[in-house]
């Protein structure tokens, strides 16, 4: 059985950069269409848009020995790039009616409310962020 973890950056990044800080942190490897690697265990989707989260980045794995933390994550990238990530956690207890986490560059977790645009994803307008990390 497959895992996946798909994350939304707000501000476009290169691709080579992406793959860069991802193979820097995560040892089984991370390759692309535009990036192989041999014997990388996780593939990356990317992809741009013209939404508010300029870019979507979908890792998919088959080994059920590897394990990412997708909030963990998350937060590496936001810091690492200088900018937002926006993801759907797998196992994180949020607050009732919420679903959505941004991770930000200061390494903070806010719980947030979406709405789907035409071209990606947005955080809800004038909606309220709860904090998660202290």
């Amino acid at each position: 059985m497959s895992k996946s973890i798909d994350l939304f950056i707000r501000s476009a990044v290169p691709e080579l950069q992406i793959i860069t800080l991802l193979n820097q942190g995560i040892p089984d490897g991370v390759e692309s269409l535009d990036y192989p690697r041999e014997h990388a265990a996780i593939f990356l989707q990317y992809a741009d848009h013209e939404a508010e989260f300029q870019q979507s980045l979908g890792l998919s794995w088959a080994s059920d020995e590897l394990s990412l933390d997708d909030v963990q994550l998350a937060i590496q990238l936001a810091n690492a790039l200088s900018t937002e990530v926006l993801l759907e956690p797998e196992h994180l207890a949020l607050p009732d009616g919420y679903t959505w986490c941004l991770a930000t560059m200061d390494k903070q977790l806010y719980a947030v409310d979406t709405i789907d645009v035409e071209d990606g994803i947005a955080v809800k307008p004038y909606a309220r962020k709860i904090l998660l990390t202290a």
